[in-house]
């Protein structure tokens, strides 16, 4: 072992690898430096300490973006959902510049240098527990059907046509809660697999089949994470980089390679026992703190929490607008086809097949429906709802008009999607 460990240290590399190493040290750095602020400051209850370098680090993107490169419209700052904005495109480009800026001049500053065969072991466990920690957040957020819950009463009755590129693929994904979890655990192993080095290999292997399937549905489905997922996978590429000539000697040219030998992080017993420790505690740290979230919030927002009791889909029979009747013309864009009250949220559905979506309370014994307009507070409508013979009425003043509407309600296993299931043996295909 001690001598592998010299051979690997006076290894001299040559100068495209070593301008390689400076140039990825300074890239990969920049990306991950903020997941340890971010368990830091969760650990200690200093949460601002995440929140003032993103804040910093959008303020300079956005600074940046204006006076030089000379963007002209709004650049959105803060959390929104997606990936893929101005700011974040910006911060890639920074990062670039930074990293080239630097390993050209540390490539001159440090121009004797034969290699970095410890900076670049210490480098690569940085890298491996940043995908791991990765794997393990979107893998039990798959495992316990978060990330893809379920098909909501809104996307039942959407029709294709109305749907995003990006809301089919969820729908796809909401389906099935075999492939979803499947997925997930592909993942949650892949993580497992990098927190040790000697299954390292196998686990930057499949996070690089994993994470490459989902940048490729990223781009084809137009979902708004499409740099993260390319990052993730350069990180697994990184990964592989090493052992690349081994792969290909072993895969492809079918001939025989030698068993890798590890070097030592460090020779003494106490700091081994000390490392072994430390990692035991952030696998165990890792474990617990993404299998309790995933699990609470199941319970909050997932396939265990709680439902409206007007949870359904009313089909809209009967609309009267100010004693008016109004009939269900297709172009009607004040008629209501259907009301759907979902988990999240109510859903207005108008003859054209548009949205209006409201934030719903049911009180079970004033028979009261309540509608909450999403952007403002303080808009809320009111209606007295009653069940006789099998249907649902609704009335009352709504922006200052008066409705009766008469539903009937429409279930969930109503729809083919749903009451499909699956089938070993079929005579012919069922397709719909």
């Amino acid at each position: 072992m001690k001598s592998n460990q010299n051979i690997s240290n006076t290894t001299s590399w040559n100068l495209p690898t070593l301008v390689t190493f400076r140039f990825f040290f300074v890239y990969l750095f920049l990306n991950i430096f903020p997941f340890p602020l971010y368990y830091i400051g969760s650990i200690i209850g200093q949460d601002d300490l995440f929140s003032f370098y993103t804040n910093w680090t959008q303020e300079l993107s956005v600074w940046i973006g204006k006076n030089i490169l000379g963007i002209k419209y709004e650049i959105i700052m803060g959390p929104n959902g997606s990936g893929d904005t101005t700011a974040d495109y910006i911060f890639q480009f920074i990062t670039l510049c930074i990293a080239i800026i630097t390993s050209v001049i540390w490539s001159f500053l440090d121009f004797r240098r034969k290699n970095y065969s410890t900076l670049f072991m210490y480098l690569r466990v940085f890298v491996r527990y940043y995908i791991a920690a990765t794997m393990f957040s979107y893998g039990f957020s798959k495992a316990f059907t978060l990330q893809f819950s379920e098909l909501s009463l809104m996307d039942l009755v959407k029709t294709y046509g109305n749907s995003s590129p990006m809301g089919l693929m969820w729908n796809f994904m909401e389906y099935s809660d075999t492939y979803t979890r499947f997925s997930g655990y592909a993942e949650i192993i892949a993580g497992i697999l990098l927190v040790f080095r000697k299954t390292t290999l196998f686990g930057a292997l499949m996070t690089v089949a994993v994470m490459f399937n989902v940048f490729m549905m990223n781009m084809s489905y137009d979902i708004p994470v499409k740099l993260y997922s390319g990052l993730l996978t350069i990180m697994g590429l990184f990964l592989l980089a090493p052992d690349l000539k081994r792969i290909i000697n072993f895969l492809l040219l079918n001939k025989p390679v030698q068993p890798k030998v590890f070097t030592p992080y460090f020779t003494k017993h106490k700091a081994k026992t000390a490392t072994l420790i430390a990692k035991t505690l952030v696998i165990c740290f890792f474990l617990y703190t993404n299998i309790s979230e995933s699990a609470e919030g199941q319970k909050k927002w997932g396939k265990e929490a709680p439902k409206s009791s007007l949870y359904g889909i009313y089909e809209v029979i009967e609309f009267i607008k100010n004693n008016d009747t109004l009939p269900p013309l297709t172009t009607d864009t004040i008629r209501l086809k259907r009301i759907l009250v979902d988990k999240r949220y109510t859903g207005l559905q108008t003859m054209d097949e548009k949205f209006i979506y409201k934030k719903e309370k049911t009180d079970t014994i004033s028979k009261t429906l309540e509608l909450t307009a999403y952007r403002d507070s303080t808009d809320v409508q009111k209606l007295q709802y009653r069940i006789q013979d099998s249907l649902y009425f609704f009335e009352g003043i709504y922006y200052g008009d008066t409705l009766k509407i008469k539903t009937k309600k429409k279930k969930r296993n109503e729809f083919l999607l749903i009451n499909r299931g699956f089938h070993w043996i079929n005579e012919y295909p069922f397709n719909r």
